[in-house]
């Protein structure tokens, strides 16, 4: 039985798919937000069990680990991005919450605990592809690479003073369904190609055609999680998981302009002359290396796949 924390928010959902895929019964926790995908609603009362949890409360993550005799956590609890949120707030979600599953574990003695991190912790970095061995800089310009930059370490120190097996996974802009928020590209341009709308690109603007930036299917990114997860004896204590190149902010117009035809999106020709760092990709080398991974929803197959679920999921 897997322990899911925040497992109705977005990564969490498809992270719950895939352990059901990889044969797992999962206990899946939310706290305010409600939200039971039909890719795994005739599973609940079966091989999903749904409880209520507030990471900020000592008591309750514990209790529900050993209510569920659990022998495995997959962490994925965070404040939603943009949810007006105070530091305090982040603070006690991301830090204290993180404490507070973490001895859950150490009590309920599980195999492993894996935190879905982020690659905004490579912010700053002059030049890719990003390793999960670089030196990360101290500066975090929010809340998210702040805190998952700080849960990691928090993470690490902890897991070998109470001898837990941790893994953090990294993701790169993870897009796909199920995603509300607005804050990336990829789901701009899909939600406007599904509705037939112009996009919303605010108050930047259109990006340049020439641009880069690595993007993440939701699908990949909880595969990647279960697996490190479920892996006997994981090499690495971090692993990135993204499209596995650069791509270009032209790439993902075409990708969508495939899938819907009609959509209008126009970008500013060339690329910006303050340029991307180079190689702007997050290195999947762990990943393919020791698990064989490659992305199965690059771009060119993510996005009109995230289309054609909007179509008949409308937001």
């Amino acid at each position: 039985m897997i322990l899911v924390t925040g497992g109705m928010g977005f990564i969490g959902v498809h992270v719950v798919k895939s352990l059901l895929d990889a044969g797992e019964d999962v206990v899946v926790t939310y706290n305010n937000s409600w939200r039971v995908p039909d890719f795994w609603e005739a599973e609940v009362g079966k091989r999903v069990t749904i409880e209520r949890l507030d990471v900020t409360n000592p008591h309750d993550p514990t209790a529900v680990a050993m209510k569920h005799r659990v022998n495995g956590i997959v962490h994925c609890a965070a404040p939603a991005f943009g949810s007006g949120t105070t530091p305090a707030q982040d603070y006690a979600v991301n830090m204290q919450g993180l404490v507070n599953v973490i001895e859950a574990a150490r009590i309920a003695e599980v195999r492993r605990f894996t935190y879905v991190g982020s690659s905004t912790v490579y912010q700053g970095l002059k030049a890719g592809p990003y390793r999960e061995d670089a030196t990360l800089p101290l500066e975090s310009r929010n809340a998210t690479e702040a805190y998952k930059k700080a849960g990691e370490a928090v993470l690490l120190h902890y897991a070998d003073r109470v001898g837990l097996s941790t893994v953090t996974v990294r993701p790169r802009q993870v897009y796909g369904p199920m995603y509300y928020s607005m804050v990336n590209l990829p789901s701009r341009l899909c939600h406007a190609a599904a509705k037939g709308a112009l996009p919303d690109f605010g108050s930047a603007g259109a990006p340049f055609a020439g641009d880069t930036g690595d993007f993440t299917s939701v699908k990949d990114c909880a595969e990647v999680v279960s697996l490190v997860h479920q892996a006997e004896s994981p090499k690495h204590r971090v692993y990135n998981v993204g499209g596995g190149r650069a791509f270009e902010m032209q790439e993902l117009v075409d990708a969508v302009m495939k899938a819907a035809p009609e959509a209008r999106i126009e970008l500013k020709p060339g690329a910006n002359p303050n340029g991307n760092p180079s190689d702007n990709y997050l290195d999947l080398g762990r990943v393919k290396e020791e698990f064989g991974f490659e992305p199965r929803f690059p771009v060119e197959r993510g996005i009109p796949d995230y289309i054609e679920w909007l179509k008949t999921h409308p937001q």
